[in-house]
């Protein structure tokens, strides 16, 4: 036995020596072959009859080689002069493979590639052409219109061809899908040369808007020292790596017309298939929003929003059935987080470098945290009320919702945001305390005045329609719901504008029928009467 044993030992190190060389030859032809000019290592990919290759290449190779896809050569004698779009018509309907970008999404895009220290695109769909495509004389094409050779020019490298030597010269590449992602690329390219400017739908200049180097820079070091990180060196933003998917515009015995109905059918599928984010969703991952972090954070540690293991909040959708089992949504969640906390933590509101759509600087941890304890001692107090307490104990919500249950307007998104925009307009203005006027809510909500379709309660009208019996869930409806809110809990409108400019509008809302040919509203006693005798309710405090 131990005489094999030298053997077993030397037969190992050979075989490990063995594999060390075999590594050692494969990382130096893949470098060999990495460093050849013009020529990428591909993988192929394959779906149905369609075949692929995916390459990753820097943002400066995508910027300098890879076209939008209305500059395809086909398209250039039907260009619009005055909006450079391509024009509809006989020749073009037929080779359209893509919708016209919208270059207002540009700027915001290009800040966030350069702003944002986690920025992610996925990969690019291009289309690869080469000048043949276009011409039917060329001996690419056979006698029977089929394509003898593929418009992109692969060398396979291993014997099954999955890894494939790329050549990409004599090549033009064109966005299929992701012309939006290129636009934010080619946008850093401008903006690295010193300003980029903010465009149009068609991409002409907008006058007076634009974004410098220089101020990119400047927010990145201060978002870099208040954060303790942020995007590094901006001129190295072009040698980033990101993902290319290449397929060729024609395929070995493809006809023309069945290269562009392909073409046409996948750009379709993509986009059909690919689905927007619902605002819920958006909420559970978003993680610069200070209020979306809020809620979502509250949603889970609350006792309020939880029933044994599930909880009592739809993540989806923004409006809940009558018979929904939810105390809320995430969307109105964080509607309520906006409206609570809004005025002390308006900083929250500020987009980076001032453009919405680039996304909110994230907060400090701290802060986060002063926001969720403030916001948590609200719905803490909300627990107090009867309705809720009910609900803590087991009562299911869709009886405190219903119509023919309690009827009651907190069990309703648009009814807790108004709430909580009044009850942080009466703090910000010293009238009561949080506990006092739970307690006001609490003592008139037992006498059924929180009734939604009740013609004696106030939110007949507003959150009611007074027609047809259904909610109404307009802004504008909420903001007159929060306007009364603060009236009734309030002591009173002390303006004499503003009490006249409420009754004015609380009539509008509860006009019933015309049997005259002055207008009537419900009044608070539930009869139809003139604008003379109509009135504001009282005050609840």
């Amino acid at each position: 036995m131990s005489d094999q044993t030298p053997d077993l030992d030397k037969i190992s190190r050979e075989y490990l020596e063995q594999e060390e060389t075999r590594k050692r030859a494969l990382r130096g032809l893949l470098d060999w072959q990495r460093d050849r000019q013009n020529h990428e290592i591909a993988l192929l990919a394959k779906m149905g009859s369609s075949k692929s290759y995916l390459i990753s290449v820097s943002l400066r190779w995508i910027a300098s080689n890879v076209f939008f896809a209305r500059d395809l050569p086909i398209f250039k004698e039907h260009r619009s002069l005055e909006t450079d779009e391509i024009t509809i018509n006989d020749t073009t309907i037929i080779n359209l493979q893509q919708r016209e970008p919208d270059f207002r999404r540009q700027l915001p895009m290009t800040i966030y590639l350069a702003t944002r220290e986690h920025h992610k695109f996925p990969p690019l769909f291009l289309v690869a052409y080469q000048n043949w495509v276009y011409d039917q004389q060329s001996d690419k094409w056979g006698p029977d219109g089929r394509a003898l050779d593929s418009s992109l020019n692969v060398t396979p490298i291993d014997s099954k061809s999955s890894l494939v030597d790329l050549d990409v010269t004599s090549t033009s590449y064109f966005a299929l899908d992701g012309q939006h992602r290129l636009m934010a690329i080619k946008g850093l390219e401008e903006l690295l040369n010193g300003r980029l400017n903010a465009k149009s739908r068609d991409g002409s200049p907008v006058a007076r808007k634009s974004m410098s180097r220089d101020e990119v820079e400047a927010h990145n070091v201060v978002s870099t020292a208040l954060a303790g990180h942020g995007i590094g060196n901006l001129q190295d933003a072009l040698d980033e790596i990101m993902g290319v998917e290449i397929l060729p515009a024609v395929q070995i015995n493809d006809t023309y017309e069945e290269a562009v109905s392909r073409l046409r059918n996948i750009f379709v599928d993509v986009n059909e298939n690919a689905r927007r984010l619902e605002k819920g969703e958006l909420t559970l991952l978003d993680e610069n929003d200070g209020f979306r972090i809020v809620a979502r954070t509250l949603m889970v540690k609350h006792a309020i929003f939880k029933a044994g293991d599930e909880l009592r909040v739809d993540t989806r959708r923004e409006n809940l059935a009558e018979t929904a089992e939810d105390y809320t949504t995430l969307p109105a969640l964080v509607r309520i987080a906006r409206e609570y906390l809004g005025r002390e933590f308006q900083h929250w509101n500020m987009p980076i470098l001032g453009l919405r759509d680039v996304g909110m600087e994230r907060p400090e941890d701290d802060d986060i945290e002063k926001g969720l304890k403030k916001l948590a001692t609200y719905f803490t107090a909300l627990e107090t009320l009867p309705s809720h307490s009910k609900m803590m104990k087991g009562t299911p919500v869709s009886t405190l919702r219903k119509p023919d249950g309690e009827d009651n307007i907190l069990f309703r998104p648009i009814a807790q945001v108004a709430l909580a925009r009044a009850l942080e307009y009466l703090h910000s203005n010293g009238d009561g305390s949080l506990a006092d006027i739970m307690s006001a809510i609490a003592a008139h909500e037992e006498q059924g005045h929180l009734r939604l379709t009740s013609k004696t309660e106030p939110w007949f009208g507003i959150l009611c329609d007074p027609i047809t019996a259904t909610v109404r869930r307009q802004v504008s409806f909420m903001n007159l719901c929060a306007r009364m809110m603060v009236h009734l809990l309030g002591g009173g409108l002390t303006d004499p504008e503003d009490r006249e400019s409420l009754r004015n509008k609380f009539f509008e809302a509860r006009k019933g029928s015309t049997e005259t040919e002055e207008p009537r509203a419900y009044d608070i006693t539930g009869r139809l009467v003139d604008y003379d005798e109509f009135s504001l309710p009282k005050p609840w405090r």
